[in-house]
């Protein structure tokens, strides 16, 4: 079985030391976050979602106090968040903004004289016609080979991380060491439904959206894997990746239009980590189908699968078996190749803990509880296990409302854009004013070397340390900012337009293969701290046309 030794070969060459993983049963108070709306009308309360966390990624029992401060002078606020032993390291309380614009919290523990940034709040002086709505949707629990149940998870995510929208999905035909064809059986018998009614359970319009989904699935070594996506629950199928007349991918498509017609519902479908060694995508290699898979999950607890390390990708893909090195399996790679694909992000965490993967933390125990409530799956095990492994990732959806049909509307639009976890970082990207997923994406041009204005606005989580304007896959427009992560807050926020007068030129990946539109899309680098690579973001594209 080439798969399991290729496995259990990752494990022992990613082995802890015994003694950090013994010391690792107690933590220290290391952080906050503070989690606001990104979106917020003058004079009407918000929830902030306060939440204190130690060096492993566990939430801490912290006891204390953090002074709160805003850059709105006129906001209301408490002046301090008080902590105590029974919060178990989660508060909330009521704010409310009077000054339009982007504004932040900041908490300041006066002890140390350590200070900490809410994620930024686009204030409006009226309802927005469309707000921001941050999710989690690619997730495993253990119905497949994760640890926790999707109840546990979505509790966690509405509850703990604040999170708008939500979606597990678990393999088809692969469990935690059970054999595929079993999985696939359990998953036919009972699971798939099972999922179905957690998933409509948690579902709450206007308050907290959970998409269906299930992951096809590829055996190690045997090809890559892609999430797909139901508008809704009830009319939703599994068709499997072992399945004689779906066990390719453009099998899987052909099945899954023929479903849309039968059903009068929409599906969608999303390649994740294309790029890894062990599950690999080759967009070269496939008919692809931007139609029906119109995104690609640019960045998981993975790495990037934007572009290869040795041009520059500051998170490569380091789990499993590491980047591939041949061509064809990036999402730039996908774009050569002429596809409308957008980007999205998600954590591929395989536990209970939507919107704040933990396996990037220095290898520790799980709690005896963790192990009791959640059982074994690979969530708990990497959490042992040296990973080289980052924060998951998140999706922020434009829509006018927090609905299931206005998110998966804003997916299939491709209005999202990918951020790392936990940063919530607030992005506007544009060309002649037309932004991500209006219009298609697609700006006309009356002429081949008609000028066009970019524009890109941009709130961090932390400070910027570059912000990158990407055409054809290369650095067209470069914002460099600082490297310090104790800037202040000024250092957060990039605002800028620049003009393209260059003639339209597209790309081309071989003699048959490319496309005639100029690509841009934007990506964020925020500063790291000591060892770790700071948060980013990736939106886009747009295609520009002459006609």
């Amino acid at each position: 079985m080439p798969g399991v030794r290729d496995t259990l070969r990752v494990f022992a060459d990613s082995r802890p030391s015994l003694r950090d993983l013994w010391a690792s049963r107690t933590g220290t108070f290391d952080r906050t976050h503070c989690i606001l709306p990104s979106d917020a009308v003058t004079g009407s309360s918000v929830t902030v979602t306060v939440q204190t966390w130690d060096e492993y990624e566990r939430r801490h029992p912290f006891e204390g106090t953090l002074a709160v401060d805003a850059t709105d002078p006129d906001a209301t606020h408490p002046d301090a968040v008080e902590f105590t032993a029974a919060d178990g390291g989660l508060v909330r309380g009521p704010v409310s903004f009077s000054t339009p614009g982007v504004h932040y919290l900041t908490l300041t523990h006066e002890p140390s004289g350590r200070r900490w940034v809410s994620n930024p709040v686009r204030v409006h002086d009226t309802e927005p016609a469309e707000r921001t709505y941050w999710g989690d949707i690619h997730l495993h629990s253990q119905v497949s080979d994760g640890a926790g149940t999707m109840a546990k998870g979505f509790r966690f995510g509405r509850d703990v991380m604040a999170l708008d929208v939500c979606a597990y999905t678990d393999h088809d035909t692969m469990g935690f060491f059970i054999p595929p064809q079993w999985q696939r059986r359990r998953m036919h018998r009972r699971y798939f439904d099972e999922m179905k009614a957690v998933t409509e359970q948690f579902h709450e319009p206007d308050e907290f959206v959970t998409l269906f989904a299930y992951e096809w699935t590829k055996q190690p070594n045997m090809g890559g894997h892609v999430n797909v996506y139901f508008d809704g629950v009830e009319d939703a199928e599994l068709f499997d990746s072992l399945a004689r007349e779906t066990h390719t991918y453009e099998q899987l498509w052909q099945r899954l239009r023929a479903w849309r017609e039968e059903r009068g519902r929409d599906v969608l479908t999303i390649p994740h980590h294309p790029a890894e060694e062990m599950y690999p995508f080759d967009f070269s290699n496939v008919d692809y189908d931007d139609e029906l898979a119109p995104l690609v999950e640019v960045y998981s607890q993975w790495g990037s699968s934007e572009r290869p390390e040795r041009e520059g990708n500051r998170r490569p893909l380091a789990m499993g078996q590491g980047e591939v090195e041949t061509p064809g399996h990036y999402a730039q790679d996908a774009l050569e190749l002429g596809y409308r694909v957008g980007l999205m992000a998600g954590a591929d965490y395989h536990g209970p803990f939507p919107g704040h993967s933990p396996i990037h933390a220095p290898p520790h125990l799980p709690s005896w509880r963790d192990w009791r409530e959640d059982g074994l799956g690979w969530g708990h095990i990497w959490r042992l296990w040296n990973e080289r492994s980052y924060p998951g990732g998140l999706t922020a959806f434009r829509a006018p409302e927090l609905t299931r049909e206005a998110v998966f509307d804003a997916l299939r639009s491709r209005t999202v854009y990918g951020t790392t976890q936990p940063d919530r970082i607030l992005v506007e990207f544009a060309v002649d004013g037309v932004r991500v997923g209006e219009q298609d994406s697609e700006v006309r041009l009356t002429a081949p070397d008609a000028e066009r204005e970019i524009s890109v606005d941009v709130h961090g989580t932390a400070p910027l340390s570059q912000v990158t304007v990407v055409k054809n896959n290369e650095p067209w427009h470069v914002v460099e900012g600082t490297d310090d992560p104790d800037a202040p807050l000024d250092t957060y926020t990039c605002s800028t337009q620049v003009t393209d007068d260059a003639p339209v030129e597209g790309m081309a990946w071989d003699d048959e293969r490319g496309t005639d539109a100029d690509v841009y899309y934007l990506r964020v680098e925020q500063v790291g701290r000591g060892e770790h690579v700071g948060g980013a973001a990736w939106a886009g594209p747009l295609w520009v046309v002459a006609t």
